[in-house]
């Protein structure tokens, strides 16, 4: 079937119809392609105070000491309890005389029988009949059993603990009755004064990066979360066998008129710490376009118009990211409407940070 051509009247005219509705459709792109995208930049920061290292951990007393007794024995008596308050010197917990006692018995009459052996051996070496030898290996035999004296009378002289300083009992681990060996752990004691601190784990590499003095705040949920200031006072020397993190304490001091007598062992509390030891830049992460194998890109303004960079990256936070190389401290950074930006695309500035 043979299609029906138009009249050739009418050709002019659909050839100017379809060239001007294609002129309308590139004007159209154009206004838009020129049209500027609104965006908000921002000046890079120096990475020391824009990566602030997060942590969480509990509260503790500045100085806490864990108590037992000098030798092994029964428990005769526990005198405090947990959340009692203690004064240095105070007696806090004895042993049943007897193990001790029987323990000083022994070593004064093992004393005696070395006493006599060495008299008795000087007598006999006097009249030649023992060679000089004998008399040296009983002396020493005396002077071994006096030693194990002292040791003892230490010992039952001491068959009690006594708080080291003012504080708080903080655990009590036995029981009267129970059998303890020397040196286990009865009672745990927190220094009344010596303040408090949080002992928290951090990341390994944020470990890296902090510095005794370093800056924090410190809030504490259970008592209002007014944020308490505090620097570091400790890294660990070693990244913990379990989560390979690193321990790092921090001495809180009490904001003005908060009395710290409020805050308990245990409480749990999330801190901010201030790195003082970076070095380079940090910008939002918000400000990342692409990111892959330790390099991203952004856009900063130039002129009016939206310039991509390439970027050596640091470590990347949830919040900030260091950069090593490729940004200028000046570089107006775009932090909100990156993801509209093409290379060259007129920008206008608008939101705070904008130069």
């Amino acid at each position: 079937m043979r299609q029906r051509a138009l009249p050739h009247r009418f050709a002019p005219w659909i050839v100017a119809a379809l060239v001007m509705a294609g002129c309308s459709a590139d004007a159209d792109r154009r206004a838009e392609a020129s049209a500027p995208v609104t965006v908000v930049v921002q000046a890079p920061r120096p990475a020391s105070t824009s990566l602030p290292v997060p942590a969480i951990g509990r509260l503790e007393r500045a100085e806490e000491s864990t108590l037992g007794f000098l030798s092994g024995g029964v428990i005769d008596r526990i005198d405090v309890d947990i959340g009692d308050r203690v004064r240095r010197g105070q007696v806090l917990a004895t042993q049943t005389p007897t193990a001790v006692d029987a323990v000083l018995q022994q070593a004064q009459e093992q004393q005696a029988q070395a006493r006599r052996d060495r008299e008795r051996a000087a007598e006999l070496v006097q009249k030649q009949l023992l060679p000089r030898q004998v008399l040296d290996d009983a002396t020493t035999r005396l002077i071994v059993a006096e030693a194990q004296v002292r040791s003892a009378t230490f010992a039952a002289r001491n068959a009690r603990i006594v708080a080291p300083a003012d504080g708080v009992v903080r655990q009590r681990l036995v029981e009267p009755g129970e059998v303890v060996g020397a040196g286990a752990p009865v009672l745990v004691v927190s220094g009344g004064d010596a303040g408090w601190r949080l002992r928290a784990t951090v990341a390994d590499r944020d470990g890296l990066r902090l510095r005794i003095g370093d800056q924090a705040s410190i809030r504490i949920d259970a008592i209002g979360g007014l944020p308490w200031p505090a620097t570091v006072a400790r890294i660990g020397g070693e990244a913990d066998a379990a989560s390979g993190g690193i321990v790092v304490d921090l001495a809180l001091t009490a904001p003005d008129g908060v009395d710290a007598r409020a805050l308990r062992s245990g409480l749990v509390a999330s801190a901010r710490i201030e790195a003082t030891s970076d070095a380079g830049l940090a910008v939002p992460t918000s400000a990342l376009v692409a990111v892959e194998k330790g390099r991203g890109r952004v856009f900063v303004v130039r002129e009016g118009r939206a310039v991509p960079l390439d970027l050596l990256l640091g470590d990347v936070g949830s919040e900030h990211v260091r950069v090593l190389d490729g940004l200028g401290a000046d570089d107006a950074v775009v932090v909100e409407g990156a993801a509209y930006l093409a290379e060259g695309t007129p920008v206008a500035l608008a939101g705070e940070g904008a130069p």
